[in-house]
């Protein structure tokens, strides 16, 4: 795949600048308070639009779960939003929010999480951009070429079948080793996000394990016959029990799923779900030893964090990328206030997206919630997200994509939804949605600078 043409990049600096550029410091952090007996203050957004169909939309009971995107080098309104459907696979939909290519899933494939990642080198030296999905069906990584003007549809399968598991082996019940991980037992690939390490040229993918407190990065591999598998780099555990709460106990777990990278600074943002968000540095190898921002936790547990402004469960995480290493970190803070047993939080945290700093220590800037509008329904329990800080058509600070875990706000809420899907949310609109507005510096990201051609 080509870099950007020059013509391009030109229209896309041309664009940027029509956003001011202005030093602006970031908003101050809400204060910290004791025990809130009461609602949180959360700003409110409308979204753009969603896309069509909603899942489940044929017989394979799909469940929308979360989205990438991929920026057309050649132009960006053709750029296209990447769905993992679960059991039905794959969606791909262009900006208007329109299908545009169906991939059903291999035998026994369940694709949890997606991302997209550019330039992959084939042995050749020529390169590709990719998506990759982490399949918790059957501990696997699933690899496709993008190439929008392939007649088939714009994504090209290229995965190697005869790749081992993502995590062949599993923490012993007690804690005392490894034992073997069978397939059929389902701690398999679950979390996924995609890392291109500018430094050595190669790209990896960070998974999490299902049902544990283990991430892993496999690189992936491009063989002589253009397949695409991976191999284990190293592996990060993470402790089973947090400020005195057994994390194995029932209504508990260990396990990460949303995760994003900062490849200006090679740092791993990952949400351990019921614990909070951690950080590992890339370049040395080295995570964090606690969390940096922790969730709520529970009233009748001894990990009671009334003062945290995110509720279990941490879900899906997404950067935005600004010019200057600057932008902001956000969180989606799903809750319990829907399903068959309802526990909202007594803050109204449910349903909502944290904000941080990209930079320095990360600080909390504030909370926002996707309203229903526009024709439009609201966001429920969103499990992904996706930011970009291109500008799009629509779009002139970027785009913000989530999944939303009740579409159409079937059946109360309540019970398993019966519709799911995702919803298009421009960004200029969240920072403006703050009583202090947050500073943007959109285009300073190119995804594809930093290797040749």
């Amino acid at each position: 795949m080509k870099a950007p043409s020059a013509a391009l990049l030109t229209a896309l600096l041309l664009l940027s600048a029509c956003s001011p550029e202005k030093k602006a410091e970031v908003p101050p952090a809400p204060p910290a308070s004791t025990a809130q007996a009461g609602p949180v203050a959360v700003a409110e957004v409308a979204p753009v639009l969603e896309v069509a169909p909603g899942q489940p939309d044929d017989a394979h009971k799909g469940d929308a779960d979360d989205p990438a995107f991929w920026l057309n080098p050649a132009d960006p309104a053709k750029s296209l939003v990447i769905g993992a459907v679960k059991n039905a696979g794959l969606r791909v939909y262009d900006l208007s929010g329109k299908l545009v290519q169906r991939l059903d899933p291999i035998a026994d494939g369940r694709y949890n999480n997606v991302d997209v990642a550019y330039g992959l080198k084939r042995p050749d030296g020529s390169r590709m951009d990719i998506a990759v999905a982490s399949d918790r069906g059957g501990d696997r990584l699933i690899v496709w070429r993008i190439d929008p003007a392939a007649p088939g549809g714009p994504l090209i399968d290229i995965t190697d079948l005869s790749q081992g598991q993502v995590f062949p082996t599993r923490r012993a019940p007690d804690g005392s080793g490894e034992v073997e991980n069978p397939v059929t037992d389902q701690h398999s690939a679950y979390g996924l996000t995609l890392w291109h390490d500018k430094a050595t040229d190669t790209v990896s993918a960070i998974v999490a394990q299902r049902k544990e407190g283990r991430l892993v990065q496999q690189r992936l591999v491009v063989k002589q016959d253009g397949t695409v598998g991976h191999e284990r780099v190293r592996a990060w555990d993470f402790p089973y029990s947090h400020k005195g709460q057994d994390l194995t106990a029932k209504d508990w777990s260990p396990q990460f799923e949303g995760m994003v990278v900062d490849e200006e600074r090679s740092i791993l943002f990952a949400g351990q779900e019921d614990v909070g968000l951690w950080r590992v540095n890339l370049a040395t190898g080295v995570a964090d030893d606690k969390p940096f921002y922790e969730t709520r936790g529970a009233t009748d547990s001894p990990f009671n964090n009334p003062d945290s402004r995110v509720v279990r469960d941490v879900e899906g995480l997404a950067l935005y990328r600004g010019a200057n290493g600057q932008g902001y970190l956000v969180v989606s803070s799903q809750g319990s206030a829907h399903g068959d047993h309802p526990k909202p939080d007594a803050s109204g945290l449910d349903d909502t997206f944290a904000v941080f700093e990209r930079g320095g220590d990360n600080r909390y800037l504030g909370s926002f919630r996707i309203k229903a509008a526009n024709g439009v329904d609201g966001v429920q329990e969103c499990d992904g997200a996706e930011i970009v800080s291109f500008v799009l058509p629509g779009y002139p600070q970027g785009l913000l994509m989530v999944q939303d875990g009740y579409n159409d706000d079937l059946n109360g809420m309540s019970g398993k939804p019966a519709s799911t899907n995702f919803k298009f949310v421009s960004w200029a609109d969240v920072v403006s949605a703050f009583p202090v507005p947050l500073p943007v510096q959109p285009g300073g990201h190119d995804p594809r600078a930093g290797f040749a051609p």
